[in-house]
């Protein structure tokens, strides 16, 4: 999420899973509301993507 709240994604996002890329679109949503990486901003991604560490590992593997 850049400074003016627009949402910039990388190219290469498409050859990731599904599920990898609504974690990152959901990632950079949550910056909307808490736009650092603290404990607020991981409570409210927990609560709107339980799963969340699962599709980050799974987006890693994909990008590596």
């Amino acid at each position: 999420m850049s400074p003016a709240s627009r949402l910039l994604l990388n190219r290469r996002l498409i050859e990731a899973p599904i599920d990898a890329i609504d974690y990152v679109i959901t990632h950079e949503l949550c910056h909307m509301a808490v736009p650092h990486h603290g404990a607020e901003f991981f409570e409210l991604l927990g609560l709107v993507l339980p799963d969340w560490s699962r599709r980050k590992q799974r987006l890693e593997e994909a990008m590596a």
